[in-house]
Formats: C-alpha cells, sequence, structure tokens
C-alpha cells in the first residue's frame, strides 16, 4: 500500500477497470497527519475505496474528506466514534492512525467486529497488548498489517536481497538511528477543550486527565500516558529493518541507556537515547535516537548500516542504499528512482 498510481495513469483511469464490488472498503481512524496520508494513498489504490472517515476532531475531518473526495470523486461518512464506523457491514478494513495508547484496543474491537486491520506503528502501546493482537487475528481469522513501510520499497527489498545474498559476507552488526531538531513543548497549561475536540473521546482506554494546551496534536508521543517515545514512534521502522536483514527474532538481552536531557520542560520519554540488542544468532545491533541534535550520520538523519565480515551495506532515509568494502571503497549504489 506504500506505492501510488503508475505513470501515465490517473486514479479514476483505474477505477474504471475495476467494479465497486471488486473493491476493498475502508475506513479511517485518526486522519490528523499520518492518518491523512495513509487515508489519501488507500484512496489512490485501484482495489480500495476509503469509505469513512473517523476522527474526534471534527477540524481535520473536514479537510481529510474533501481531500478523499477529490481523489476517488465520492465522499466518505464521517464518524466522530470510529465503533459506529464499525456497525457497518460495508467496512472490510479499518486504518488505525490514532495516537499509541489507541492501537491495540482500536484493533482489537475492528477484529471482534470481523475487519482487517491496517495499523501505523507501534502496534500497540506495551508489548502484552503485540502479544493479545497476534492471538486476536488468528481467533477471529483476520489479517493486521503493521505500517513498516520500507518492506514495500523495491529498493529496500532489494537491498536486504543482496544482503543475505552475501554482498558484504555474514552481517553479523547493525546499527540503526533518528536525528531531528524538535523544539521544547514547554509547560502545559490547563485550558479549555477546544471547539471540535471529543476530549473524553480521544483518551478513550486510558485513565483521565486534564487537557492542557501543549498535547494535541503531536506531543503525546513525549508522555508514557499516551506515547511511547522516539524510539518507537521513529525507531520502530529502523529496527525492523535491522532485524529482517540479520534474520533473528528475540533478543537475549536488552539494554538502553538515555533521557531528557535538552530541554526542561513537560516531555517525558528520552529525548536522546542509545538501545543495545545481542541475539543468539552471534549478532548485535544498536539503535541511537537524537530528538534535539539532528547531526546527520552517513549523510542522513534516519537510516541503518549494516556491518559485515567484507564490507557494509547502509540504507539511507529512501528507497536506496550503497554498499561500501572493508577499504571504504563504494562497491555498489542503488538511487531512488521517482515516480511521476
Amino acid at each position: 500500500m506504500a506505492g501510488g498510481i503508475l505513470p501515465g495513469f490517473s486514479a479514476e483511469s483505474y477505477r474504471r477497470i475495476l467494479g465497486s464490488n471488486d473493491k476493498i472498503r475502508a475506513s479511517v481512524m485518526g486522519v490528523n497527519s499520518r492518518g491523512n496520508a495513509l487515508a489519501q494513498n488507500f484512496a489512490y489504490q485501484n482495489e480500495c475505496d476509503v469509505i469513512h472517515i473517523c476522527d474526534v476532531d471534527s477540524r481535520v475531518t473536514d479537510k481529510c474528506t474533501d481531500e478523499i473526495q477529490e481523489i476517488q470523486k465520492s465522499k466518505p461518512l464521517v464518524f466522530k466514534d470510529f465503533r459506529k464506523s464499525l456497525e457497518s457491514r460495508d467496512v472490510d478494513l479499518m486504518v488505525i492512525a490514532t495516537p499509541d495508547h489507541w492501537h491495540a484496543p482500536a484493533a482489537l474491537l475492528s477484529l471482534q467486529a470481523g475487519k482487517h486491520v491496517y495499523l501505523e506503528k507501534p502496534c500497540s502501546h506495551n508489548p502484552n497488548e503485540g502479544e493479545m493482537l497476534v492471538k486476536a487475528a488468528a481467533r477471529f481469522e483476520k489479517s493486521i498489517q503493521m505500517g513498516n513501510q520500507r518492506r514495500s520499497w523495491p529498493n529496500v527489498v532489494q537491498a536486504i536481497s543482496d544482503l543475505k545474498g552475501g554482498i558484504i559476507g555474514r552481517p553479523y552488526f547493525g546499527k540503526g538511528w533518528y536525528t531531528n531538531n524538535r523544539q521544547s513543548i514547554g509547560i502545559g497549561k490547563e485550558v479549555s477543550v477546544p471547539e471540535g475536540l471529543n476530549w473524553d473521546l480521544w483518551q478513550g482506554p486510558a485513565p483521565r486527565k486534564t487537557y492542557k494546551d501543549n498535547l494535541v496534536h503531536y506531543n503525546w508521543h513525549w508522555f508514557w500516558h499516551w506515547g511511547t517515545g522516539e524510539a518507537l514512534n521513529n525507531g520502530t521502522h529502523m529496527i525492523d529493518l535491522l532485524r529482517w536483514g540479520l534474520d533473528v527474532d528475540f533478543p537475549v538481552k536488552v539494554s538502553s541507556n538515555g533521557g531528557r536531557f535538552h530541554y526542561s520542560d513537560d516531555w517525558e520519554t528520552p529525548d536522546t537515547q542509545v538501545i543495545n540488542l545481542d541475539f543468539k544468532e552471534r549478532v548485535s545491533m544498536t539503535w541511537e535516537g537524537r530528538s534535539c541534535n539532528g547531526r546527520t550520520i552517513e549523510g542522513s538523519s534516519v537510516g541503518v548500516e549494516f556491518y559485515g565480515e567484507t564490507g557494509s551495506l547502509v540504507i539511507s532515509g529512501g528507497n536506496e542504499y550503497k554498499v561500501y568494502d572493508l577499504k571504504n571503497n563504494l562497491v555498489k549504489e542503488v538511487k531512488d528512482t521517482k515516480r511521476n
């Protein structure tokens, strides 16, 4: 689902190929930012129609609805409470792009309602919820796909294939990273809930807290009550690539060091963090996150590098990769080819 339409074909051209009964009918939950992008991407797919938009904030549903209508020439229905969407037999797929604390509960309710699920990372707010989702998918015989979109990028797929084909010998160490220059979120003030936002439904399954002016729509990431910090906000993608390339499952040893070092504000999760993971396969990996210092690694703010017996392989933030020998000579480079 990460790809767009092919050059030379409009979305409307694709829609004439398949009848409406052959399409997946999707409902998208949480459409402020990432969810808006996902809704548009699903609407562009020739096999899919976005028929429902769900969000607790009416300020964002109007914008998303207009954009979806422009793409697929039909207007989706809007629901403030996604559970009303789940009652519809017309919905085949629930796309979930809410704050992290809603991920597992919304996915579980969707599976129980007989829907397949596309779930943005992280799949849950804690590891136990992830195990619950695995069991629920089997119990209700429905599919869950988590949003590790890089697994669908053709050059990244080729990079992993080269890696497993021995292009740098046996890889035994991997490094992932994310760097940014995020600003302070300050000290939040208790204020009235903005008009159009259902704060009670936004909190959903989480214990209740008073609304503050520095939480919605993004800074909840940095509060343990609702979010999971930079490690799962962006680190999830890189750890997934490292595990994929190194062919490992669960680690036998994990360590994490870091904290909120740059600013003194309401931000609770680490802005600087290094996580190390060791595996029984005689391989190791590390992830470095720097939310408030954007100095790049390998010229990229995000990426992974694999180190092997005969060289190294770098996948930066895009659909591209480079291979080096042990003397730092570039021996292969595959660049991104942009679609029209």
